[in-house]
């Protein structure tokens, strides 16, 4: 697998075909391979980078002193700047986050961006939707709590927010395992999203075209953050994928897919 350094570590991609360059960004808890059924369907064209976020995969994980979002970007920015030509730029979830960051530190190296259920409460506060934003802040630092506590299943409660009640328990046994051994990886990375601090300036700087996606059956907080940010970029199209939540990457990769090709072609 090829590497790229980071500043106190070295970060793992998969690079597949040639053409226009797409970097895609995968959630949290994650690794690359959560692209794998969208890759199936983007077709060619495409030169196509897919990293593991630090601390996940084979990724290194940031400095002790260096955590957060921003010091996540900054890490993917890496391998943003090895392409050395505008690229297209997708992330799920929290890797909306970590590419809205990039996207706003590093305007011109963006040819577009797509950005599928960002988990960017940061919205919600530069928007003053203080309801939603307090009623996801209090169930958030709830499962933090519990997750601390070292309560075994504590990130089924996330998993059953963004895809129902239930879900945690349908997945295979394999999956639920991977799950709860990185909930204390997953748990700062959900601390880190309610504690963003780009301003809507910064947003305001992301001149290339932006698609911001969301499931129909997914929780509230979903189009009320895509509707936030609408309203705080530049040049946004919204997109509801029909009868997908949050999980949209394995249950409806080809309107994923879909979705990054159009802002490709704009």
């Amino acid at each position: 697998m090829p590497r790229t350094a980071f500043a106190g570590g070295e970060l793992n991609y998969t690079e597949t075909g040639s053409g226009r360059p797409l970097l895609l960004v995968h959630g949290s808890p994650g690794e690359a391979r959560a692209w794998n059924r969208v890759l199936a369907k983007i077709g060619e064209g495409f030169r196509i980078l897919v990293p593991d976020l630090p601390g996940y995969g084979a990724s290194s994980a940031l400095p002790p002193d260096r955590n957060g979002t921003s010091a996540m970007a900054e890490a993917v920015t890496a391998l943003v700047e090895a392409v050395n030509e505008p690229l297209i730029l997708a992330g799920h979830s929290y890797g909306g986050n970590v590419s809205l960051h990039i996207a706003a530190k590093q305007p011109r190296r963006l040819a577009g961006l797509a950005v599928f259920e960002p988990v960017f409460f940061r919205a919600l506060e530069l928007q003053g939707e203080r309801a939603v934003l307090d009623g996801a802040n209090r169930f958030f630092a709830d499962y933090v709590t519990r997750v601390s506590s070292g309560e075994p299943d504590a990130i089924g409660q996330m998993i059953d927010f963004w895809s129902g009640p239930g879900a945690f328990e349908r997945l295979p046994e394999p999956v639920r395992a991977y799950l709860r051994s990185a909930a204390p990886r997953n748990a700062w990375d959900v601390a880190s999203s309610f504690s963003e601090t780009l301003a809507a300036g910064d947003l305001g700087a992301i001149g290339c075209p932006v698609s911001l996606a969301y499931g129909s059956k997914s929780p509230p907080v979903a189009p009320a953050i895509i509707a936030a940010l609408s309203r705080l970029l530049p040049d946004t199209r919204a997109t509801v994928i029909e009868a997908a939540d949050h999980g949209m990457l394995d249950s409806h990769p080809q309107a994923v897919a879909d979705i990054i090709r159009a802002i490709a072609s704009t």
